[in-house]
């Protein structure tokens, strides 16, 4: 498993100039999102989950989410996905690239690293690594689902079209559900009712048809506690799901290992990522300068 530095800059170029809505950097086999093998193409829509985030670097908290089963909707069991993508963001609703982060080549390389580190080794090989230019859910998702249309065709294949499932940190929870990232300014009175269209879209079977699986957290702020009072309704209804991921897990962020490493705590943050991001943020020298 390599990635081309090369052939990831001109892509990473196509996408930030919007000559193309997304582009794959690295896929397991050819014939991904389907399977490798031709004999166990399923026959309903593929269920594809999507590690939507920054990587900055990629912790055991997205391994274990991206590891998570699928879980169960109504009378569909869950299970393993059949195949799934790591998404990097290159334009971020919240966050800018700062001096001291990882360059999006870096963070693109340690997503495969990530890959690689899965525990499941039909993971690895269903584990396409991909950029997209937009920083809404709901964007995404319909640029997904256009992009993977068109990908299923050229392969000659064409069932019901792919079902996306958004794996999430409450964190990311918070801006999807947050009226001001709807609204035409921050005070328009109308954020929260374009809000509530936009997620309709975003969930609904008659559109995109899409669902989110967020991580717990053992304790959260009062703006997170908000947030999944929002979420309620959506969980109810089952378009949002609340999975554990670890004890340890769920209290590990990117933002302590960039800490960790800026004041030069190597005994807190290794323990935060996988044996291959370890070696390559080792290797890279990265964050190595104090950060805000």
């Amino acid at each position: 498993m390599s990635i081309s530095r090369a052939s990831a800059t001109a892509l990473l170029n196509s996408v930030q100039r919007g000559l193309s809505p997304i582009e794959l950097v690295y896929v397991p086999h050819p014939k991904w999102p389907l399977p490798r093998s031709q004999s166990l193409v399923p026959q309903r829509p593929l269920q594809i989950s999507v590690l939507d985030s920054s990587f900055n670097p990629p912790t055991l908290a997205h391994l274990a989410l991206a590891n998570a089963p699928r879980p169960r909707v109504g009378s569909d069991v869950g299970g393993e996905y059949d195949a799934k993508i790591y998404l990097l963001s290159v334009r971020n609703a919240d966050k800018t690239l700062k001096p001291t982060d990882a360059s999006y080549i870096q963070r693109l390389e340690m997503m495969l690293c990530l890959a690689q580190d899965s525990v499941s080794s039909r993971d690895e090989h269903q584990v396409a690594i991909g950029i997209v230019d937009e920083p809404t859910f709901v964007g995404k998702a319909s640029k997904l689902l256009a992009f993977l249309a068109q990908r299923l065709s050229g392969l000659g294949f064409a069932p019901p079209r792919p079902e996306l499932t958004f794996l999430l940190g409450l964190d990311t929870l918070e801006r999807v559900l947050a009226p001001r990232y709807y609204g035409a300014s921050p005070a328009d009175p109308d954020a929260e009712a374009k809000m509530f269209a936009s997620l309709h879209t975003f969930f609904s079977p008659e559109h995109d048809n899409a669902r989110i699986v967020c991580a717990r957290r053992a304790s959260v702020s009062s703006s997170e506690a908000a947030t999944l009072k929002i979420a309620e309704r959506f969980v109810s209804e089952q378009r949002i799901a609340l999975i554990d991921i670890g004890e340890a897990e769920q209290t590990y962020s990117s933002t302590a290992v960039r800490n960790a490493i800026g004041q030069g705590d190597d005994s807190s943050w290794k323990g935060l990522v996988s044996p291959s991001v370890r070696e390559y943020i080792t290797g890279s020298m990265l964050y190595t300068n104090p950060v805000d």
